[in-house]
């Protein structure tokens, strides 16, 4: 019974002679007539279903659109060319590089306090007044110490909310662990604050640029837009993130003080 499954062994000896040979790849369905097929390096092609067979079966004709669009892919090889195995090889050892390096990105949540409301917000909100919700120092010493631990050359810290400006001060405690414990870990070590920009003060502002901290901030369109998804007492959101904007980036004039180094600005429209 078994046997009735498997080809006949003459069939095996003539896709050898057929002139090509299949790399590994995965397809799924995509509707009744199409097939994505996608490989280890990230390639993929949408084809008719008697396409894929053809593939398979080693019967796709060389010199064809086809033919050339599939081994272009890593789909398939010939004896055109003795690079294609190393090709294929190298590309997936660059795709798979960084996880030797582990990550640099570290997510510092310092607090969840927050002065907006905004609706689509993913975090568990909570109000000005809960000082609970803050990062303790004790968890930020330990943070910092899983920080160091990644072989990245280069680390990213960004501190996130709720809003990370209502708890600067663990911010300065964090920037100065990690720039101490930088001294002899010589890693290219930055600093970003994703902020709606609210609670900015100049003392903030000239801490930022004394330590080269990157701000991030997003808009979320319009002036009426924006105050209604990311509604705050005042319903003057949209104006203070204008306002903090012009005041990170710094005067025009060259001559006069300069408060960050970098404003990150999501549109979302």
């Amino acid at each position: 019974m078994l046997a009735k499954r498997f080809l006949p062994l003459s069939d095996y000896r003539d896709t050898e002679r057929a002139g090509y040979k299949l790399l590994p790849f995965r397809f799924t369905p995509l509707d009744s007539t199409r097939y994505v097929l996608s490989n280890i390096v990230g390639e993929y092609r949408i084809v008719r279903r008697d396409v894929l067979t053809d593939l398979v079966n080693h019967k796709l004709q060389a010199g064809t659109e086809t033919y050339d669009e599939f081994k272009s892919g890593h789909f398939l090889y010939d004896g055109d060319s003795t690079v294609a195995i190393d090709l294929l090889g190298l590309k997936y050892r660059t795709k798979l590089g960084r996880i030797a390096q582990f990550t640099g990105l570290h997510m510092f949540v310092v607090t969840l306090r927050c002065d907006y409301t905004c609706q689509y917000c993913q975090v568990s909100r909570q109000t000005e007044d809960l000082l609970s919700f803050d990062m303790s120092s004790s968890v930020a010493e330990r943070a910092v110490d899983l920080v160091f631990q990644s072989p990245s050359s280069a680390l990213k810290i960004e501190f996130q909310g709720g809003e990370p400006l209502l708890n600067f001060g663990r911010i300065r405690s964090v920037v100065a662990i990690a720039e101490e414990r930088n001294r002899y870990e010589k890693r290219d070590l930055q600093f970003v604050i994703a902020s709606n920009l609210s609670p900015l003060t100049d003392e903030m502002l000239r801490f930022c640029q004394d330590h080269r901290v990157i701000f991030s901030t997003s808009l979320d369109g319009p002036e009426d837009l924006h105050n209604r998804n990311r509604p705050r007492p005042g319903k003057d959101g949209y104006a203070r993130t204008i306002s903090g904007i012009r005041r990170v980036r710094g005067p025009r004039d060259a001559g006069e003080r300069r408060y960050c180094q970098q404003v990150v600005l999501c549109l979302w429209a």
